[in-house]
């Protein structure tokens, strides 16, 4: 596997647990993230969302430092990558 996926997966591991303490009301259960680096900042990358118990979209933004994981932020309501639509029939 190579470095970059190894990073994109450790960020949406990383997401999806603090997703679930973030929106620890609605116990989400699925998560599908999108990972895209910030072309202007290397070490930060934007994470799109959908969780089951959620009604749209979510952004999170997590920081790099030394390749590891320092923070993550929310962003709030977030677009789906182009051609992506909620993953669940309501």
């Amino acid at each position: 596997m190579n470095k970059i996926v190894d990073v994109e997966q450790q960020i949406r591991t990383a997401v999806a647990a603090w997703a679930k303490d973030y929106f620890e009301s609605l116990h989400l259960t699925e998560l599908v993230s999108y990972v895209f680096v910030d072309e202007d900042e290397p070490e930060r990358y934007v994470v799109v969302f959908a969780a089951r118990e959620l009604t749209e979209w979510q952004a999170a933004e997590v920081w790099l430092e030394n390749g590891r994981i320092a923070s993550i932020n929310s962003l709030g309501e977030g677009a789906p990558p182009d051609g992506v639509v909620w993953p669940w029939e309501d």
